[in-house]
């Protein structure tokens, strides 16, 4: 089956990694280039979004093994049962701990550029892992138990446990609005707590203009067919190389809120490989508070709560071929996901059991795009079917959304390794 084949070419990949891709009786080939720097520190510093709706800046001192970790902006509550202070309000905006070298990718080369975030996972089953690359680090930070009994019955969220929560950060960063401004395909996912955490799927089209004002025209969910501007112009943040949106509507209607009322959307532009890589999260915003401050007016309960992360892509054509390698990232389902991409076809594995046929996802590409820089995909194993999924590609990141079941979205942003 071609799903078969295509694990084969992905774990033939992983070999010629570790061999240095020497044939037959040929003598060993040099070790190949590292797939990260040899040491960082601290003096690098990591600026991204995340699947939970967080700004983060990460810190790796990979001599002293150790991690820091910077909420700026974040709707993740400190304790359980309640909506604020989120981890963005110090001192909870800090978290630091400790590295292990991971071990149990595939090659040599894939391990000495991962590393597990020690007690960051509220599942010991389930290490919170980052992967390291040239100007990109990807994987998981620390998690949370969500809960909220709501006011009134309005606004409850479900005791829920995330083990971590997906992320992707970049080196360098862009602080200039008229350099990244232009056309861009948007690919995402969001989830809503206080609707049971319903997911929402992220999918359309993105025009940003010098001035920081930009257009957003959705393909699905509350404004689908629609164009407009979903929140404020965009302007710098002061605590970061990144830019701010306020009022940002969401996919959805809002639990307890006028659309977007005190919602954000920040706007991270990482360079790779010489190119933009825009990443788009929406911060929710909740508050149960009632009481307004003297001369006020007075206050309700607010839960516009929806919350995520999307990238971005510029809407300029793809060459087929152009993208192949293998990418490494986490999706919607916090699992570890590697996908190995040759020409018109791709197959996701999981990179900690990348000979487990079970666990893999064959796809076959289209790369006619109807829309510049966007290619469709449909599951190979039903190639007859309409494709289902899209895929993005900026410097060397990968975007997938797969609508399969609208009632739950997949996504995963992956950057790439080799």
């Amino acid at each position: 089956m071609i799903w078969r084949s295509l694990l084969s070419m992905a774990l033939a990949a992983f070999a010629l990694a570790a061999c240095g891709g020497s044939g037959g009786g040929d003598p060993p080939a040099p070790v190949a280039t590292r797939l990260c720097p040899r040491a960082i520190d601290y003096n690098t510093v990591f600026t991204g979004g995340a699947g939970s709706g967080e700004l983060v800046k990460v810190q790796l001192d990979t001599t002293a093994m150790t991690y820091k970790i910077t909420y700026l902006a974040s709707p993740v509550p400190v304790i359980k049962g309640t909506v604020l202070p989120t981890r963005a309000t110090a001192p909870n905006n800090v978290a630091s701990g400790t590295l292990t070298q991971e071990t149990l990718l595939p090659t040599t080369k894939l391990n000495e550029c991962a590393f597990r975030l020690n007690n960051a996972s509220l599942d010991p089953a389930r290490p919170a892992r980052v992967f390291l690359g040239e100007g990109v680090l990807g994987g998981t930070i620390p998690g949370a138990q969500i809960a909220f009994a709501g006011v009134a019955g309005v606004g409850v969220v479900p005791d829920t446990t995330f083990p971590y929560y997906p992320f992707i950060a970049f080196a360098q960063t862009s602080t200039n609005l008229a350099e990244i401004a232009g056309a861009y395909s948007m690919l995402g996912y969001h989830k809503v707590p206080s609707q049971n955490f319903a997911p929402v799927a992220v999918d359309a089209a993105l025009t940003i203009k010098a001035d920081g004002s930009f257009t957003e025209c959705d393909n699905s969910g509350l404004y689908a067919g629609q164009c407009r501007q979903s929140g404020t112009n965009f302007v710098a943040r002061t605590d970061s190389g990144t830019f701010e949106t306020d009022h940002f509507t969401g996919q959805v209607a809002p639990t307890q809120a006028v659309q977007g009322a005190r919602a954000q959307g920040i706007l991270i532009v990482g360079k790779l490989r010489g190119q933009w890589v825009p990443i788009l999260v929406r911060v929710g915003a909740a508050d149960p508070s009632i009481v307004s401050p003297p001369g006020s007016p007075p206050k309700s309960p607010l839960a516009d709560d929806e919350s995520g992360i999307a990238m971005l892509a510029p809407q300029s054509q793809v060459a087929a071929g152009s993208q192949n390698g293998e990418y490494i990232g986490v999706d919607s389902n916090f699992a570890y996901r590697t996908t190995a991409l040759t020409n018109t076809q791709a197959t996701m594995l999981d990179p900690f059991n990348a000979s487990l046929a079970s666990l893999a996802t064959a796809l076959d590409l289209d790369d006619t795009q109807a829309i510049p820089g966007l290619v469709a995909t449909r599951k190979t194993v039903t190639a007859a079917a309409t494709p289902t999924g899209k895929m993005i590609f900026s410097g060397g990141a990968m975007g997938y959304l797969d609508l399969s079941d609208p009632s739950a979205p997949y996504f995963a942003v992956s950057a790439f390794v080799q």
